[in-house]
């Protein structure tokens, strides 16, 4: 797809290009005889996250949020629907992310305890009118796990959040469509001013081999760590007021190495709502392409993430 590198390289020439304007501009002002620095990267969105946890009625993001309405993939998979087939399945569809978490329990002032979270991934064939704009494959992800708050500062770098827990894929389907697996997961996010980082390991449960293809009880997907990996490497920046996220997976075998990596560009509409392009490169862009090497490029909007 070199129309499509092409593209995200002009991109993220455009936010560079932001990047250094911002950087001949002032960051910081004179407020009453002392100067006011921009905020870190991360700081707002977890202030947000923690007033907004005080409030009985709200719920609050937990990955990112967004709808593409466009957006382009390679190599398709048309087994998760019935009415698709390899000759009438659509490149071109749209893609959108619910996620949200709730806590169960507090421990502290710092939002720290156990949490339920929720995330529902949808691939949908909008522009397939030839068999009804179905939903290609939409994937289930809830999850329960600790988190603790801390504001440790080590060599000019913060340790904002540890999170442990236990997290369920699914995409809800059955027989020969159905893909699952179970993890227990930890994961570390720390932050500089301009740069956060982000790093999560997991340990899948064992399930036991099928017994038949149509099986209802074993291993749906005996092979996946090979495929979606087995960590996952988190990094965000701005450039002005250009955000990037950066996120990439890998099986950790160098022998067989295989992964993916994702790039979200965010540009902000106002406060709440971002104009978004994603660009992914790898395995695992859904459950039923897990075994499948593909390259997706999108563009639509998201909820204000960083």
């Amino acid at each position: 797809m070199p129309f499509l590198r092409c593209l995200l390289v002009v991109l993220l020439s455009v936010a560079v290009s932001q990047n250094a304007l911002a950087g001949q501009q002032t960051e910081k002002k004179e407020v009453e005889g002392k100067e006011e620095e921009r905020e870190g990267i991360i700081d707002y969105r977890l202030r947000s996250d923690r007033d907004a946890i005080k409030n009985p009625f709200a719920i609050t993001q937990h990955h990112q949020n967004y709808l593409l309405p466009v957006t382009y993939v390679t190599n398709p998979n048309s087994l998760g629907n019935e009415n698709l087939t390899p000759d009438n399945v659509d490149n071109t569809e749209a893609k959108f992310q619910i996620s949200v978490k709730t806590p169960l329990y507090l421990n502290d002032q710092k939002a720290g305890g156990l949490y339920f979270g929720f995330t529902l991934t949808s691939f949908w064939q909008l522009y397939n009118d030839e068999v009804s704009k179905p939903f290609r494959e939409t994937n289930y992800e809830p999850e329960l796990f600790w988190q603790q708050n801390t504001e440790l500062n080590v060599l000019g770098y913060t340790f904002n959040t540890i999170q442990a827990g236990f997290n369920h894929m699914s995409n809800g389907q059955s027989g020969l469509r159905s893909r699952s697996w179970n993890r227990l997961f930890a994961s570390l996010l720390f932050s500089s001013k301009e740069n956060l980082y982000y790093v999560k390991a997991w340990y899948r449960i064992p399930e036991d081999k099928k017994t038949s293809p149509m099986d209802a009880t074993g291993d749906d997907n005996p092979n996946i760590t090979d495929y979606y990996g087995r960590m996952e490497f988190g990094y965000g920046t701005r450039f002005g007021d250009v955000k990037l996220l950066m996120l990439i997976r890998n099986n950790l075998n160098f022998g067989n190495n295989r992964g993916s990596i994702q790039l979200n560009l965010n540009y902000p509409l106002s406060d709440r709502y971002d104009l978004m392009l994603q660009y992914f490169n790898g395995y695992g862009d859904s459950l039923i392409d897990y075994d499948r090497s593909q390259e997706r490029i999108g563009i639509g909007f998201s909820l204000k993430f960083l």
